[in-house]
Parts: structure tokens; C-alpha cells; sequence
């Protein structure tokens, strides 16, 4: 069973010219935008190789922590094994951007890498460790646009305006692949004329209105959209006919992880159809939302991080080692809520658990 660093050892003396980018690359690439880059290179502009002189000596990426939910051993050894090999390390990085806004309910990250003198890949950070991203992914159910996905297009826009000879591929993991998907479709036609492909990882889809949309239609074919078999993110919201389910390794919501993605060569092996366990979650989801108000959603989802929010942890890896005493925050502040809230967050509670059973 063949890895993406299998992949890396496979392929990684052969630059894009000469083995053109592809789904795999996508997934590495994608991974990699997890990294911090404000600590590398001073930040000025370098190669990865460059970039990964002093963070990958001495094992000392293997003691770098990207939070509670990433596989930040294997993220960092992508970043330092792909360095090191004539496909990946002469890449030039730039233009990192990460922005985080407790107050104003956002958290973004993109950056660009040059592959060679006429291709750029943009690629958008998924959701990270801080709370304010997960609550900013739950606001997708009521909103018509979050915070990142404005930025996803502006920044697009801004690297296109800026590197104006250069093709561009867009691509982005979970909350990534939305944003990646969004910003082509909201971009100048100018800039979707220069779009090669847009590579979506198991992320969250959109309303039917957007795939209903003149500017999708636009670059629908461009799309590359994969999910594991029995996906919990992919299946939220709609995702359209064209899609490909990809062999994971892992169960349950832990397929979110590419890495455990099984690879056949230059891309990843695909089935035929989600697993039962995929189509459930797609099913459930839709039932879920079909019984909720807009209004609905929109109280629950800020009543349910307010409640978090009240232990003050920042981040999820914070929340995890509050231990009993986040726990008793989060208990008392429920119990604090007005009569109508509480009923309101059980009431939709028992809902969605009695969705679950059917």
C-alpha cells in the first residue's frame, strides 16, 4: 500500500515540467499550508528548500505541535522530505497570509508557491486549532458568505494582479477546499481564464443556489473534488455530481486525514461510490438542516460557542487540558442561559439524536 512519501521518493526527481501537477500533489501541497512560515526564512521570500534548512535539522520539526487535531508529525515530515527532492524544493514560497480575529469571528491562512517561471499553486489553509475557525465553519450553515471566503477571493485576486504571467492552481484541505472552490468561482473571469485546476480535499460543499450559479458553471470542469468513502466533512452541504471517493484506510471521521488516502501510482485509488456509512452521513445531514430554520441554525450554532467560549480557552487543544474545570464552566453556563435558549439548544439536541436513530 504506497503513502504520499512513497510518492515523494517515486516522483520527487522529476520536476512539474516534466510530470505534470496532479491530485497527490494537491494533497502534499495542501498539507503543507499547515506549516507556520512566519518563522522561516525571515519572512522574506524562499525556496522550500531554503525555507527548510534550519527548521528540519536536528529533528526539530518533529517537536513542532500544529495543534490537537493535525498530524503534525507527518505534516511536518511532507514539508522536510519534499524539500529535499528536485520536484518540491526548488519551488519558491510567497506571500503567506494568516489572520485569525477573535472579535471579528474569522481565521484564514493561503499561500503561494512558484513552481516554475510560469505556474503558481495558491493553496488555503483549512480550519486550524482556534476555536473562533470552527465557529467561523459552523456560521457556512446561515450564512451566505464567512469571513475566509470573502478573503480567499481578495487574496486570489491580489496574487493573480501581482504574478500576471503566471497559470494558477487553487487548492485547499477541508475548510481549504471550500475556500479554494469559492474564490474560483467569485473571481474576475479574467482570473478563472487563467485557472489550470481546483483541487478540493474532502471539503465542506455549498447551497444549492451557488452550484445553480452562471459563475460555477464557469469552472465546474476545472474542479477536482475528492472524498474518502465515508466522509464526514465532503457530504456536509452540496457537492454537485462531479466528485471522486478516494480509498481510506481510516474509519468514521478520521478518513479527513489525506494521509491515510491509498495511492496507486500518480494518484489516489478510487471507488466506485460512498460507503453506506458516507451515504448516511450525507443523508443525515440533509434531513438535519431541512429541519432547521435559518433563524434556527443561526441560535443554536452562537449559543453553542458562546457556552465554549465562556472557559476562555482560544483554541481546542486549550479546551482539551482545561480538564473538569472547563468542563463545570461549560455546565454552568448552560444552566446560566435563559429558560428559552436552553430550551432551545435541547430541543434541537434531541432533534438531531433523534435523526441519528431513523
Amino acid at each position: 500500500m504506497s503513502t504520499i512519501f512513497d510518492y515523494l521518493r517515486w516522483r520527487g526527481d522529476l520536476s512539474f515540467i516534466e510530470s505534470r501537477l496532479g491530485e497527490i500533489d494537491s494533497a502534499i501541497f495542501s498539507m503543507m499550508s499547515y506549516v507556520d512560515y512566519k518563522k522561516l526564512c525571515h519572512g522574506e521570500n524562499c525556496t522550500l528548500s531554503e525555507a527548510a534548512s534550519d527548521y528540519c535539522t536536528d529533528g526539530k520539526y518533529e517537536k513542532v505541535s500544529l495543534g490537537l487535531i493535525f498530524p503534525s508529525k507527518q505534516i511536518n515530515r511532507t514539508f522536510c522530505e519534499a524539500a529535499r527532492t528536485k520536484r518540491y524544493g526548488g519551488a519558491l514560497i510567497t506571500d503567506f497570509d494568516a489572520r485569525t480575529s477573535h472579535e471579528d469571528g474569522y481565521q484564514f491562512g493561503a499561500v503561494t508557491y512558484h513552481i516554475d517561471c510560469n505556474r503558481m499553486v495558491v493553496i488555503f489553509r483549512g480550519t486550524d486549532d482556534s476555536i473562533v475557525g470552527w465557529r467561523e465553519d459552523c456560521r457556512l450553515a446561515f450564512l451566505d458568505e464567512i469571513p475566509a471566503q470573502r478573503m480567499a477571493v481578495e487574496y486570489l485576486e491580489r496574487i493573480a494582479k501581482k504574478y500576471p504571467d503566471e497559470k494558477i492552481y487553487v487548492m485547499g484541505h477541508s475548510k481549504g477546499g471550500n475556500l479554494a472552490i469559492y474564490s474560483a468561482i467569485k473571481c474576475s473571469d479574467e482570473v478563472k481564464e487563467r485557472i489550470l485546476r481546483v483541487y478540493s480535499l474532502d471539503g465542506p460543499g455549498f447551497s444549492r443556489s451557488v452550484l445553480e450559479s452562471e459563475d460555477y458553471a464557469k469552472v465546474q470542469s476545472k474542479l477536482a473534488i475528492l472524498i474518502p468513502q465515508s466522509s464526514t466533512v465532503g457530504t456536509m452541504f452540496e457537492k454537485g455530481d462531479k466528485y471522486s471517493v478516494v480509498k481510506s484506510t481510516n474509519s468514521g471521521v478520521f478518513q479527513h486525514d489525506p494521509y491515510s488516502w491509498v495511492l496507486d501510482g500518480p494518484r489516489f485509488i478510487k471507488l466506485k461510490e460512498l460507503s453506506k456509512a458516507g451515504k448516511k452521513n450525507e443523508e443525515q445531514f440533509r434531513r438535519r438542516m431541512s429541519k432547521m430554520t435559518s433563524e434556527e441554525k443561526r441560535d443554536f450554532v452562537e449559543t453553542l460557542f458562546d457556552v465554549v467560549d465562556a472557559t476562555g480557552a482560544r483554541t481546542l487543544t486549550e479546551l482539551t487540558r482545561g480538564g473538569p474545570k472547563k468542563l463545570n464552566t461549560i455546565i454552568k453556563t448552560y444552566n446560566g442561559l435563559d429558560k428559552e435558549k436552553r430550551e432551545m439548544m435541547t430541543e434541537i439536541f434531541f432533534r438531531i439524536l433523534e435523526l441519528k436513530k431513523a
